[in-house]
Order: C-alpha cells, then structure tokens, then sequence
C-alpha cells in the first residue's frame, strides 16, 4: 500500500467491506483494505475488523460518500 492512503472507515465483515469498496469504486475511488480478523476465532463477533483505505486525495470525497447512506 501506498504511503498517502489514510483510512476512511472500519467494518466487521468481508461482505461489508466488498459492498463499501464497490461504492466507493462505482465512484471511481480506488481502495484496498487490510484485514485484522483473527482467523483463528473469525466465529466470535469481536475478533477483529477490515480496515478500508483510499489515496488522501480521495478521503474527503470518499468519508462523504461513506456518510450520506447510500451503500
């Protein structure tokens, strides 16, 4: 990953983050997450969150799309 991506929002599920990368790429922001799910207890509700960045050139754009409830 590149050094100018910040993060821009935070999910609990594989699924969640494919729907909110789709969003963000149906507006032509490139994204990449990082997955902090621990493999070994992926069962247990808290046993971690995906990550999702986008270039600091497109963070604002990206939070405002993330925020206004259409995903």
């Amino acid at each position: 990953m590149e050094l100018d991506w910040v993060k821009v929002c935070e999910v609990p599920s594989l699924l969640e983050a494919k729907i909110v990368r789709n969003k963000l790429l149906e507006n032509e922001i490139p994204s990449t997450e990082i997955n902090k799910q621990d493999s070994m207890h992926i069962h247990l509700n808290h046993s971690g969150s995906i990550e999702i960045y986008v270039a600091k050139d497109n963070a604002f754009k990206a939070v405002q799309l993330l925020n206004s409830g259409d995903h």
